[in-house]
């Protein structure tokens, strides 16, 4: 059930976010190669299950959903605090250099349905 309503929220975000403009947005070709390479120096690799993307004109934000929590590996944290983890993250990338920019957003505070407020785009 929280499955299938995290899938949902995530559908009506790419949704939204796709048909905002123009209509229907295509992926950049180049995004997956700088998701991938982002997910596996951050995370040390995990296995996906849903990904979403939302176009905007200077930045690309990506949704990850992954099958178990996934530890922040470059991230701190103060001695006494775990690294940041979770099973939901957004990441940013720009469109001109196709890096990683912003930070990175565990969205999943509660259970495993993130709240609208911390996996939105902006």
């Amino acid at each position: 059930m929280i499955r299938g309503v995290l899938a949902a929220s995530l559908a009506a975000l790419t949704l939204a976010g796709a048909t905002a403009a123009k209509g229907p947005a295509e992926q950049p070709a180049w995004l997956e190669g700088s998701e991938q390479a982002a997910v596996a120096s951050l995370f040390g690799g995990g296995h996906l299950v849903l990904v979403g993307f939302f176009p905007f004109p200077r930045k690309v934000t990506v949704v990850l959903e992954f099958q178990s929590p996934v530890t922040c590996l470059t991230c701190s944290a103060p001695s006494n605090a775990t690294l940041p983890h979770g099973r939901v993250v957004r990441l940013s990338f720009d469109r001109g250099t196709h890096e990683l920019t912003g930070g990175i957003r565990f969205c999943e505070i509660r259970g495993t349905t993130p709240p609208a407020s911390a996996c939105s785009p902006r």
